[in-house]
């Protein structure tokens, strides 16, 4: 009885360790796809993933979640490969708080506004350069990013 309940035990354990993974570098996930894309897609399928790296570029209106998205591209412009491509939703903040990107595409403002959708302040969030930490759900490897939804940075700063 004690030796089942032990093996329970480790099998929960490695569950567990599985779900949740060591922070890994951009770069790492970018050669991993690059060597090979079946092999990477299938040791990442259904994890949660903490990925460091510069933010390369901004983008607003992401249409590749049902849901329009604000993307945050990792990579450098040295590449190698695809760049990890973090989806940042509306729907999983904070009632009345909501992200923008200006028109130059810079940054992500986290914006409040009121019950009728006024802007009562905002915030810098994520800036194009800056060096972030971002959890997020590995959604699969599409049209050459390596994309990650329902993200937050490193410490909630989102909620």
């Amino acid at each position: 009885m004690k030796t089942s309940l032990f093996f329970a035990l480790l099998s929960l354990m490695a569950t567990l360790a599985r779900g949740q993974n060591a922070p890994v570098d951009w770069l790492t996930l970018a050669t991993e796809f690059s060597q090979d894309e079946a092999a990477a897609s299938a040791k990442y399928a259904g994890l949660m993933l903490t990925v460091t790296g510069p933010v390369s570029s901004i983008a607003q209106g992401d249409m590749t979640v049902d849901d329009p998205s604000v993307a945050v591209f990792l990579s450098t412009q040295a590449g190698p490969g695809p760049d990890v491509k973090c989806l940042f939703e509306n729907e999983d903040l904070a009632p009345n708080t909501q992200l923008y990107v200006p028109a130059d595409g810079s940054e992500i403002l986290l914006r409040k506004v009121d019950q009728i959708g006024n802007e009562t302040g905002s915030s810098p969030l994520i800036q194009t350069g800056q060096q972030i930490v971002v959890t997020g759900s590995f959604l699969g490897f599409e049209a050459g990013d390596i994309v990650l939804r329902h993200c937050r940075l490193a410490g909630g700063a989102t909620e």
